[in-house]
């Protein structure tokens, strides 16, 4: 069967149905509404109507101690500037994919507030079940009017050219003649605005199970706004002035937020200042009879429909700390320990009562032996008139407060069992062993946080992803100029609607403080190794100055330094790759001097080595010339010598010649004779 067209009407209707059954709305018929109120009841401590007169009234606040707890040890991890980072598409979008979650991380947390806004929603989620957060683009247009008189044509032609961005300047009155103009500047500014939702204000259709809203076939928004504002949002004076206006917010689990009287109350009279509830709804609907339902942003008054358009996206993001599979609304911190809230504050109520009447005792009197006026003035240490000592007796009183101490530390355990020891590790009351050295307690703490660190994880992915989603479509979608903001220490400037769309992101999500402290220690000590390594010659081995340089930038942000990259300098900026050349070509210089002076050093001990060369054969020669001389002179000795005795030795021959030729003379003289 064909579809038929709907008028506005229609779609009127249709929302005003949906409206009526979304769970959490003020006239649907489920539990949510009463939850909340219970909840909200039990966090500020309220009375909780079982008070006796006379009795204890004493209540136990766990559910606020505990969602306040972990607020402590949660919100440090939202205060990172770079708290989510859009996977890049290619190795050559990487630069790119960075600029993005900057100025996405700039947006949120720097001009919508994001760490205030981050910790508004997270408590709704601990309080509520779930948070609810707004992503919208508030567009600002200011007109001014201008006169000019006997202007030159150059002149002219300077006013008539924009003097801020986005403007427009149109002629209204131009006499060429006389030079006269007036003109009138259209200035329009746009400001991403992302703003937490109560979450009594926002109701969904029961049939939606998911906890992202992407998809959602229907969801409203209550709003309260002044007839003032919603002439400046574009709405028609006449009919604005004519609806009806509202004096209070009748919605009780809205009511039981507030914390002075009358806060619900609306009592401005000035008809620009009346307050009126509206509903801004989100609806996939097939109005124009294609067959296919396309998503509507309705808003109605009652039963008057303000406006009705097709929009690109549902604008809300949703958060839960403790996952519900295959539902849309979590638990709360209040569905975890009601019961353990109940029954603290009857034990403690008991204690108290027991503690009164042990203070103020009762007694068994006889009739007429006991001054009744001494006795019940409640005079301390006052003097009871008695006639008898017997005539007066105490009656016993037992001391239940071991018990009701052991019952209190039994439900605290309890409380810790179901949503971590963040209220415990915040009062100093978890029991170590006294044979655990630091590195064991900070791995205990660790454990024990674990509770903490899945709510903290089920939190980012599902209300921080949906949100930087949301964040980024917007500013794709309606930033069609370049915008430009300071980042760390240094300005970027980018156009939004030159992104591409993203759908991947990674959330950074800080570690908790023992494992910060676990991990400070080991960055420390992986430093000072690496350090070590440098010295050692091992660059571009084991470790270069770029690691060096990130692990000092992560043990600044274990240590809560946010841009610590103003402390230290990037190797790789050209900063430092230009120091790198200074420091390089003075070591060359350094160097060349180093040879210069060696080269000098070397000529200077070669000029020694020569000059003691020289010295050592000048040396040598006087000695060879005194060695030969006086070898000569032993020649000539040994020759003289040699001479000497050949002389003798001749001397000796002929002598013993003659003397033989006497006696032989002699001899033959005799003979003769």
């Amino acid at each position: 069967m064909k579809s038929k067209k709907l008028t506005d009407d229609d779609v009127l209707a249709e929302c005003r149905y949906q409206s009526a059954q979304a769970s959490g709305s003020e006239f649907a018929s489920d539990e949510l509404t009463e939850d909340r109120k219970e909840a909200l009841s039990y966090y500020f401590g309220k009375p909780r109507g079982d008070e006796v007169e006379g009795r204890s009234s004493i209540i136990s606040k766990d559910v606020a101690d505990t969602i306040d707890a972990m607020l402590t040890q949660i919100m440090p991890t939202f205060a990172t500037p770079e708290l989510v980072q859009f996977q890049a598409h290619s190795e050559e979008d990487e630069q790119q994919a960075r600029v993005e979650s900057a100025f996405c991380n700039h947006q949120l947390m720097s001009e919508n507030g994001g760490y205030i806004l981050i910790e508004t929603l997270l408590k709704d989620a601990l309080l509520s079940k779930n948070a609810i957060v707004k992503v919208q683009v508030d567009v600002d247009v200011k007109t001014e009017k201008e006169q000019y008189k006997e202007l030159f044509p150059e002149e002219i032609a300077q006013v008539l050219q924009p003097n801020k961005p986005n403007q427009e300047v149109d002629v209204t009155v131009f006499d060429e003649a006389t030079g006269n103009v007036s003109i009138k500047r259209t200035t329009t500014t746009r400001k991403l605005d992302v703003t937490a939702v109560a979450p009594e204000n926002f109701s969904i259709t029961s049939e939606w199970k998911d906890q992202y809203l992407d998809d959602c076939t229907y969801c409203v928004e209550r709003q309260w706004r002044t007839k003032s504002e919603l002439i400046e949002m574009g709405y028609d004076k006449k009919t604005v002035h004519e609806l009806p206006s509202s004096t209070a917010d009748t919605k009780i689990d809205s009511i039981e937020r507030n914390q002075i009287n009358d806060e619900q109350n609306f009592f401005n009279t000035q008809l620009s200042m009346q307050i009126v509830e509206m509903e801004e709804h989100y609806i996939r609907i097939d109005q124009d009879g294609d067959g296919i339902a396309e998503l509507h942003k309705v808003v109605t008054v009652e039963n008057i429909l303000l406006s009705n358009e097709e929009t690109p996206c549902v604008p809300y993001a949703n958060g839960v700390v403790f996952l519900l599979g295959h539902r849309f609304y979590g638990q709360s911190i209040y569905d975890k320990l009601k019961d353990v809230q109940d029954m603290k504050t009857h034990f403690l109520r008991q204690w108290a009562d027991n503690a009164l009447i042990a203070n103020h005792k009762k007694y068994v009197t006889v009739d007429n032996q006991v001054n009744m006026e001494d006795l019940t003035n409640g005079r301390p240490n006052g003097i009871v008139r008695v006639k008898s000592l017997d005539s007066i007796m105490e009656l016993g009183t037992s001391d239940i407060g071991p018990s009701c101490q052991m019952a209190l530390d039994y439900f605290d355990k309890v409380r810790t069992d179901r949503s971590g020891s963040a209220l415990d590790l915040q009062s100093n009351q978890m029991a170590m062993p006294s044979n655990v050295g630091d590195q064991g307690v900070n791995t205990l703490i660790a454990n024990l946080e674990q509770v903490t660190a899945l709510a903290t994880r089920n939190f980012s992915e599902t209300l921080i992803h949906s949100l930087y989603g949301l964040i980024h479509k917007f500013m794709r979608l309606h930033f069609t100029d370049q915008i430009s903001a300071k980042m760390g220490s240094g300005w970027e400037q980018t156009n939004p609607s030159m992104w591409a769309e993203r759908n991947s992101l990674t959330i950074v999500i800080p570690p908790t403080r023992s494992e910060k402290l676990v991990q400070q220690v080991a960055l420390e000590k992986a430093i000072m190794a690496s350090q070590q390594d440098l010295i050692s010659g091992k660059e571009g081995i084991t470790t270069n100055e770029g690691q060096i340089y990130q692990m000092k930038l992560d043990f600044m942000r274990l240590s809560g330094i946010s841009h610590p990259e103003q402390y230290c300098i990037d190797p790789e900026s050209p900063e430092a790759m230009q120091v790198r050349q200074q420091k390089e070509q003075m070591e060359a210089e350094q160097q060349q001097k180093m040879e210069e002076m060696q080269m000098d050093m070397q000529r200077q001990l070669i000029e020694v080595q020569i000059q003691e060369i020289k010295r050592n054969w000048k040396n040598d020669t006087e000695q060879l010339d005194f060695d030969y001389e006086e070898l000569a002179k032993k020649l000539e000795m040994e020759k003289y010598k040699v001479d000497v005795a050949a002389d003798i030795d001749e001397a000796k021959i002929v002598g013993d010649a003659a003397t033989k030729l006497s006696l032989a003379s002699v001899k033959g003289t005799g003979t003769g004779e």
